[in-house]
């Protein structure tokens, strides 16, 4: 199946007219036939996203990537094809500031290298209280899930119900949140202040899409 009958599959399994989904993309009706005819040969990233995004589905789905486990990226212009590929999945988004609830909602996938630190999840980031750590507003952040860290390391951790992103330090029966920006002080949790704290992930990586 090509890309252009996997967009028109999707479309009618979400009964979308070709109308509604040009309006949804802020394109014209014949740009979509373009798209399901295959007539636009190596879709950029900028044309995959925001229509994956509108079909509720991913642009690996699209591109026929999820059911193959030989990815294909040579059509893709400007990408160096590596050996062999990983699925890392998008599980939400974590408070980079104040704590906000983390709702493990699956939000797709991540195309990485298979030689690339190992990681089992990504959260996306929100907020500017790691950007000292080059951590900004929403970056994708990395974790390889684990229950523990060293002291000075980066995790996502949940405090009762809520997940922040932060360093970590211990002292005694204290654990210190700390923020990587100045303007904002670390999160103290003390033994007897009845809360429970639960570590995810340690951070292996960041990807971001802010120029340099």
């Amino acid at each position: 199946m090509s890309v252009g009958e996997r967009i028109k599959q999707r479309r009618l399994e979400l009964n979308l007219s070709v109308d509604e989904l040009a309006e949804k993309l802020n394109k014209n009706r014949a740009t979509i036939y373009r798209y399901e005819n295959n007539e636009i040969e190596n879709m950029p990233t900028s044309v995959l996203e925001p229509l994956a995004k509108v079909l509720q589905t991913t642009p690996a789905h699209l591109m026929g990537w999820e059911k193959s486990e030989d990815v294909d990226l040579e059509k893709v212009p400007g990408i160096i094809t590596p050996v062999q590929m990983k699925r890392i999945p998008i599980l939400g988004t974590i408070a980079c500031g104040d704590p906000i609830f983390a709702q493990e909602n699956y939000d797709g996938y991540f195309m990485i290298d298979k030689n690339l630190p190992e990681a089992d999840f990504i959260l996306r980031a929100k907020g500017d209280s790691m950007i000292e750590a080059h951590i900004f507003d929403g970056d994708l952040v990395f974790l390889r899930k684990t229950s523990d860290v060293d002291d000075g390391q980066i995790a996502a951790v949940l405090i009762d119900d809520e997940a922040t992103l932060k360093r970590v330090s211990r002292d005694k029966d204290t654990v210190i949140l700390q923020p990587c920006n100045k303007d904002y002080k670390p999160i103290i949790v003390q033994g007897n202040d009845n809360k429970q704290v639960l570590i995810l992930g340690e951070m292996v990586g960041v990807y971001s899409r802010r120029s340099s």
